[in-house]
């Protein structure tokens, strides 16, 4: 059986961005889905189920601290990897981030290959928990 390339859904307002990672990640094997605002990016995620959430903070409807705490409080998309990527920079909001239950913080500006690292390892992270998590009931 053929693995399926992993899903990645891109949360931001930014059309352009959206559109250059959508792009540079799609050119990367990866089947990517979209959202432009915070309700959307919910409702998306509930949806669609995907590996990994690139979540922007500063969104219209629902920021991206919000979503995150409600896709990982929600038992559908818990196990999404959520990457908050944003210009917002100081501590306190990459604190927030966490406790709101990102796995990483990349702040913008940043290379797409800075991108792609941070996808890839957080998609690593994931399938080792799986793996610990199956093992461990069996």
């Amino acid at each position: 059986m053929e693995e399926q390339s992993p899903k990645v859904l891109i949360a931001d307002d930014d059309v352009d961005f959206r559109d250059m990672l959508r792009a540079f990640l799609t050119e990367e094997g990866y089947v990517t889905l979209e959202a432009s605002n915070g309700n959307e990016a919910f409702e998306v995620a509930v949806n669609e189920s995907p590996d990994v959430v690139i979540l922007d903070v500063m969104m219209p409807a629902r920021n991206g601290f919000d979503v995150c705490r409600e896709l990982k409080n929600d038992q559908r998309t818990q196990n999404s990897v959520i990457v908050m990527l944003t210009v917002r920079n100081r501590l306190s909001d990459k604190l927030a981030g966490y406790v709101a239950g990102a796995q990483r913080y990349i702040t913008k500006p940043c290379g797409l290959n800075e991108i792609k690292e941070c996808v890839q390892s957080a998609l690593r992270q994931q399938k080792l928990t799986r793996f610990q998590y199956e093992r461990e009931i069996m």
